[in-house]
């Protein structure tokens, strides 16, 4: 990833987490979408906004782990040697990411025939064992020709499957949406850039390792995704999201990110910020996942 702190950044999301029946993990483990991610390492946020709490004082970084793991985005290392690590890393999406060097989470994907999926952002996508479900077979986009996101004609959309009710996605309400990053939904499914109105599934690539240049708009291997509003955390203005590490001026200089009522807002540049039990999730504190 490029360096130039202060300018436009090329980064790299790369994709994972993805339940279908024939795709493969990409060649060395991860993709090479790319978007425009503003902002330079190291930003200050002090006060409080909207209903969070204060941010807690960072303190040196707090190792936070992954269920019983440790992965890069939990180590207190500067993996990829860009001068950050960890929640203060922007490719960092929580304590189970294992890449600092891109959006994806470092973990090659776990491949089935079921088209269903659990929670993207927990210690393991894709294995149904948290209690969340959810089905590609749910997305109206899954239609012929192409299938998005997945590409695959068995996962042809079908808005009777058991997973699409609303009762279905309570577990992944309670269990995943905290663990969520601001701008996704708990599928991967991403607004990206930020408020663009454009969703893009974090898998794509792991089905053909076509790059994704976000500046193109390019369908065929930029996913598109439809973000499922019940199990969906929004990139509200005066919020830090994937994609948007700092706030807007219109949010007022010197603000913490909003954050839900009861939740503390966090700096990621300290990514002890949250404590020995939580996580510095785009701006605000997320639970460690067990």
């Amino acid at each position: 990833m490029s360096s130039l702190l202060g300018c436009t950044e090329q980064v790299r999301l790369g994709l994972d987490h993805v339940e279908t029946a024939d795709a493969a993990p990409a060649a060395g483990g991860s993709g090479g979408v790319l978007f425009p991610i503003g902002g330079a390492a190291g930003t200050g946020l002090g006060g409080a906004a909207g209903g969070s709490t204060p941010p807690i004082d960072a303190g040196p970084c707090v190792p936070a782990a992954c269920g019983a793991t440790t992965y890069q985005c939990g180590d207190c290392d500067d993996n990829d040697a860009d001068g950050r690590s960890d929640a203060s890393d922007p490719e960092c999406l929580g304590p189970c990411d294992d890449s600092e060097s891109s959006l994806s989470s470092g973990i090659d994907p776990r491949v089935n025939g079921s088209c269903r999926t659990d929670c993207y952002f927990d210690r393991n996508a894709g294995s149904g064992d948290d209690g969340c479900v959810w089905s590609f077979r749910c997305d109206p986009l899954s239609t012929a020709p192409d299938y998005p996101p997945t590409g695959s004609a068995m996962c042809d959309f079908d808005g009777s499957d058991p997973s699409c009710a609303p009762a279905a996605l309570r577990p992944c309400e309670d269990g995943c949406l905290p663990l969520t990053p601001n701008g996704c939904d708990c599928f991967g499914c991403c607004e990206l850039p930020a408020h663009s109105g454009r969703f893009v599934w974090l898998g794509s690539e792991a089905l053909d390792a076509a790059r994704c240049d976000l500046a193109s708009d390019d369908k065929a291997a930029c996913k598109p995704c439809t973000p499922v509003e019940a199990c969906q955390n929004t990139c509200d203005e005066c919020e830090l999201c994937v994609g948007k590490p700092e706030l807007p001026a219109t949010c007022g200089v010197g603000q913490s990110p909003r954050c839900p009522e009861g939740v503390s807002a966090c700096d990621p540049s300290g990514p002890g910020s949250c404590g020995s039990n939580g996580y510095c999730v785009t701006g605000c504190c997320a639970r460690l996942p067990r």
